[in-house]
């Protein structure tokens, strides 16, 4: 933001590199600590989690603790901020599988022609693949600009935002590049998917990503919490000052208001990686940018997409929480980080930390 169903299991009793050795699974095991607990001293941070998916072998794991002594586990519930947008991704996917939508639409076609005569440029409209491939050249936000971030005012405007006033913004915003020409991220871009995807089904999208993504997945945990017991539930986290930071999911949407837990995102994980359904093969497809190096599929971000190792990947980044998400579907193989904090580039750490520990994974479990 700021930037078929499925038992529960208990994910400590998950086989892990069944096909390594006692020496090599204690190893791996000892590296992911190592790695994992330098990075809480580095950071200051409270707390971090794991998950790792390999075929039908898992491992989860859960460093540091909290302020009054508790520990973090399978359970513990953190906001995942922008990684929610490949949720959106997948149900935008279901929308053109289902035809509901079709990706090279001009979107006024779903949000009235009349009211957005400015959403174009030289006679090019913004169309559906523009959104989920952040070539809009819509802004990051309308409640707020960079100078309100350096003075602190980003979070009291986003309180005080609403669908109403995205809308009137929306037509009064005007365009300064060909749709399409550049990469420009935006999470205007995003809610207005969740808010098209509403309009076709006819469905809260909060009803959309049960039926159409959790129920099939087993997430128990992954969804929106509106009310004051589900908020109270969330991990608050700190700043990069240190200072305790507000909790943004409760008034976000498609763009990153979904929480979800280690248990539940190692569901998501391992849904993404080994359905077949038509939507799922859909979502990863490429739509933008290079094979070779960088692309963007359904919100995904791509990596060398033409290669023996691509990957997918996506980061999350609350006002108090930081979460990295990579899929590598050739290999199988999926990782999520998350921590508590959100200072300086802690995302970009948690990418190096992942890239490391799956190189040292796939060593492991001789999966290269």
């Amino acid at each position: 933001m700021f930037i078929h169903l499925i038992k529960r299991l208990t994910p400590l009793s998950f086989i892990f590199l069944a096909a390594c050795t006692n020496d090599s699974k204690l190893g791996f095991e000892s590296f992911v600590e190592k790695a994992l607990t330098q990075f809480l001293i580095d950071e200051n941070a409270q707390v971090v989690s794991i998950a790792i998916v390999s075929g039908q072998h898992n491992y989860q794991n859960h460093f540091g603790q909290f302020p009054n002594g508790t520990k973090p586990d399978h359970e513990t519930i953190y906001e995942i901020a922008s990684i929610t947008k490949t949720y959106t991704g997948l149900l935008l996917a279901k929308a053109v599988t289902d035809k509901k939508v079709k990706l090279d639409d001009d979107i006024r076609a779903y949000l009235g022609a009349d009211r957005y005569q400015n959403l174009q440029y030289l006679n090019q409209p913004i169309t559906l693949r523009h959104l989920a491939t952040h070539r809009s050249t819509l802004p990051q936000d309308f409640a707020f600009t960079r100078e309100d971030l350096k003075n602190g005012r980003a979070f009291e405007l986003i309180l005080n935002y609403s669908k109403s006033q995205l809308f009137e913004d929306l037509s009064q915003y005007q365009l300064t590049s060909r749709p399409g020409s550049e990469y420009q991220y935006s999470n205007v871009g995003t809610e207005l998917i969740g808010y098209i995807l509403e309009n076709v089904y006819n469905k809260p999208f909060s009803m959309l990503v049960t039926e159409f993504i959790t129920e099939k997945s087993g997430e128990e945990d992954t969804k929106f919490r509106i009310t004051s017991d589900e908020i109270n539930k969330i991990t608050k986290g700190v700043d990069g000052e240190g200072d305790s930071a507000p909790l943004l999911s409760p008034y976000s949407f498609s763009e990153g208001g979904l929480t979800s837990t280690t248990d539940s995102i190692t569901r998501y994980m391992h849904y993404l990686l080994t359905s077949s359904s038509a939507d799922v093969t859909l979502s990863q497809t490429l739509l933008a940018g290079s094979a070779n190096t960088d692309g963007h599929a359904f919100f995904w971000n791509t990596y060398k997409y033409d290669s023996s190792a691509p990957m997918l990947y996506h980061s999350g980044g609350s006002i108090g929480t930081s979460s990295w998400l990579a899929l590598y579907p050739e290999q199988g193989v999926g990782i999520f980080l998350v921590t508590n904090i959100a200072a300086d580039n802690t995302q970009g750490k948690l990418n190096e930390i992942a890239n490391i520990i799956v190189d040292k994974y796939a060593k492991a479990a001789e999966l290269k």
